[in-house]
């Protein structure tokens, strides 16, 4: 009989039947769970009558057994007939050997998990007994964990699932990985997952989502068996909703924001981008952190604080859009350049009050997409990692991509976005109709 092994593990329970259990050596095996175990001796050996037989389970410490060895059973004094071994649903195979004294599992065995030896045997007076032994495998010092995000949130329409693992996960068993991930939407979005690294897997659709949409996500790795000792653990749920639809685009040549709601025009804010030197970056972006005050120092990324571009000082009202230091914030300083010319270090620089409301409106994974900029997207970062990309090239990354996503050909994200309005320059009423030459640039703080 042959059973499929389950996915979830036993309880821990420790303790042993009825028999001595002796310690002693075991051989070192490294193999899977077979099928069933019943296996019938030879006959029984000749033992002195006055001497009692004893069942027990070789290499047994506190009522565990080390998992990464095979479990074996031995009778003393006299001869097995049957061993029958199960793990809740599951039997594992085992060899009586020639002797008649020993039987090994054909496996190692599951960190945790509970194993029932049933044993038949004859003492020396060939009188049959019948013991039952129960004892736990110890567990692996190795685990592959995953946590899920966002759970619990209402989210932007580019918010991707992440699944952000422990330890590094061989390419050989990612496809095993995603199948032990399962993403749930209402209503039903057909989707892919992508590895950004060896420790990190997000999951998106061809499109930003529709808002209204509710995903739940889990992952189940009890009983996985990556290799090289380690065992997957855990099983996680996480939900959330997809809120309003907030797009914002960032127009650098034009030095405006227009923000979208649900696919309208709400408001219309003059910007400040980087300049030349420090250019912000193309692309899509998506919002993944709020705080109302950041300390930017320039040090952080190379520029010293006394030189003619460095800074140190508290920002307010800041939206990051990339890992790299990108933020949407207030930069009361650069007003007069808000709608005239990019002066800043990379960031996008508002008015305060501009600052305020976009920082109260936006959600986590809100769409911030950059034109017009000489600076490509850099989709090594987790701001940028997810939306600059083909559909094709995103599924690449699946390693077990489903046939419905494959046959998917969505035009890009950023074609989807809702059109920028007629370009028709008004200056603003401290400018004079003529002409004014641009004003020095001059430092804004971008990074933290």
């Amino acid at each position: 009989m042959r059973l499929i092994r389950p996915i979830s593990r036993g309880v821990v329970v420790s303790g042993i039947g009825v028999g001595a259990l002796a310690v002693a050596g075991v051989v070192i095996a490294a193999t899977h769970f077979g099928g069933s175990s019943h296996a019938t001796a030879p006959a029984v050996s000749a033992a002195s009558p006055a001497t009692p037989a004893v069942v027990s389970v070789l290499g047994l410490r506190r009522g565990r057994v080390p998992w990464n060895r095979p479990l074996t059973v031995k009778v003393t004094n006299g001869s097995l007939r049957s061993v029958e071994v199960d793990a809740g649903a599951t039997l594992i195979d085992g060899v009586i050997d020639a002797h008649g004294t020993i039987w090994r599992s054909q496996t190692t065995l599951v960190p945790l998990t509970t194993y029932v030896a049933t044993v038949t045997y004859a003492d020396g007076a060939a009188r049959s007994h019948t013991e039952t032994l129960k004892v736990v495998a110890a567990d692996t010092d190795k685990h592959l964990r995953v946590m899920l995000s966002p759970d619990g949130d209402t989210v932007g329409v580019g918010s991707p699932i992440i699944a952000r693992f422990s330890r590094s996960v061989p390419v050989a068993q990612r496809a095993n990985v995603e199948a032990r991930l399962a993403v749930t939407t209402t209503p039903n979005v057909v989707g892919a997952w992508h590895w950004m690294s060896d420790q990190e897997l997000h999951w998106r659709p061809p499109t930003y989502w529709k808002p209204g949409t509710k995903v739940q996500v889990s992952a189940t790795l009890d009983n996985f068996y990556v290799g090289a000792g380690v065992w997957g653990t855990g099983s996680h749920t996480a939900t959330f909703r997809v809120g309003d639809s907030h797009i914002s685009r960032v127009d650098v040549a034009r030095h405006q924001m227009y923000v979208y709601d649900n696919g309208t025009l709400i408001k219309t804010m003059p910007i400040s981008a980087g300049r030349d030197k420090y250019p912000t970056k193309n692309g899509v972006h998506i919002t993944f952190e709020k705080s109302q005050v950041v300390t930017m120092d320039s040090a952080t990324v190379g520029i010293p604080r006394n030189s003619p571009d460095g800074y140190y000082e508290k920002v307010y009202w800041d939206v990051r859009i990339s890992y790299g230091g990108a933020f949407v914030h207030a930069a009361p300083w650069s007003v007069g350049e808000q709608g005239r010319v990019n002066v800043s270090h990379g960031c996008v620089n508002l008015s305060t009050s501009n600052a305020i409301w976009f920082y109260n409106f936006a959600l986590h994974g809100d769409i911030v997409d950059v034109y017009n900029s000489a600076a490509a997207p850099d989709t090594s970062d987790p701001g940028m990692a997810d939306w600059n990309m083909s559909w094709a090239a995103w599924v690449a990354g699946d390693a077990n991509p489903s046939p419905e996503a494959l046959a998917l050909h969505p035009k890009s994200p950023h074609d989807s976005e809702p059109p920028a309005p007629p370009y028709s320059y008004q200056p603003p009423p401290s400018m004079s109709p003529t002409p004014t030459p641009k004003p020095t640039p001059k430092p804004s703080p971008t990074h933290s």
